[in-house]
């Protein structure tokens, strides 16, 4: 049995549990693989995301987030009293960010991350909320080009149509971008934009324990404008000297 195989039948074994009849959160299904597999995030996040498209006759997604097993979506009026898709407070944007940050590096998207936010750089679609790096140790043999990421992050009641042009604002001068979005009805439709833009996506929801974050769609590298590289970069420097440091320069160097 592959080690993708055996992923899947463990997170099967796990939604066949009683407690779980009326469905578990992905993110929370994926950690319970983790722990009870050994394997890495990544590799249970990749080999369950798709499950309800590739077998839906035995694996539902009701609504984005809960997995549940197709025999027992008799049971979504459970579902629908107990599976709450939103806070019951509104989530602050900036309540986001180091959180977000978190999981970008946790899950190796960045080496280097630091919050920008607000209106650092004097433009709003020029300002990411975070600014990250993909950059070797100063000790590496090999020394590949520094790539630049950015991230922006909306809460509830954001514009689809905004945040997409800001995310694809930052292509100008970032090598990956990303836009992080609540959990909602949207985010189907958003996606596939996304995809074909090149626009890496993450949906979030605020859970008792903080924030889940899930990889809906990864970006590839691009090709930015390096003199627009070089501007952000800049701008950064004169700004907050310290985040720059962090961001761009080795600790020996």
């Amino acid at each position: 049995m592959s080690k993708k195989e055996d992923i899947r039948k463990k997170a099967f074994e796990i939604l066949s549990r009683p407690e779980f009849k009326s469905g578990i959160r992905f993110s929370a299904l994926v950690k319970m693989v983790v722990a009870e597999t050994g394997e890495n995030d990544n590799t249970c996040n990749g080999s369950l995301y798709n499950l309800p498209k590739e077998i839906p006759e035995k694996i539902s997604r009701p609504y984005r987030g809960l997995f549940i097993l197709k025999e027992n979506e008799k049971l979504l009026k459970d579902v629908e009293r107990n599976f709450e898709q939103k806070p019951t407070t509104k989530t602050k944007e900036g309540d986001i960010y180091q959180p977000a940050r978190d999981y970008l590096l946790s899950r190796e998207e960045c080496t280097h991350g630091v919050v920008v936010g607000g209106n650092m750089f004097g433009k709003k679609w020029g300002t990411p909320d975070i600014l990250g790096s993909i950059r070797a140790d100063s000790d590496a043999v090999y020394q590949p080009p520094i790539e630049i990421i950015a991230v922006e992050i909306k809460d509830e009641g954001y514009s689809p149509v905004e945040a997409l042009g800001q995310a694809m604002a930052y292509k100008l001068f970032a090598h990956r971008t990303w836009l992080i979005l609540p959990e909602d009805s949207d985010l189907d439709r958003i996606e596939g934009i996304a995809i074909s833009a090149n626009i890496g996506l993450i949906s979030f929801s605020k859970g008792k324990d903080g924030f889940e974050f899930v990889t809906l769609n990864r970006p590839t590298a691009g090709h930015p404008d390096f003199a627009e590289v070089n501007n952000i970069l800049e701008g950064l420097k004169e700004k907050d000297k310290k985040k720059y440091n962090e961001l761009i320069k080795n600790a020996n160097d």
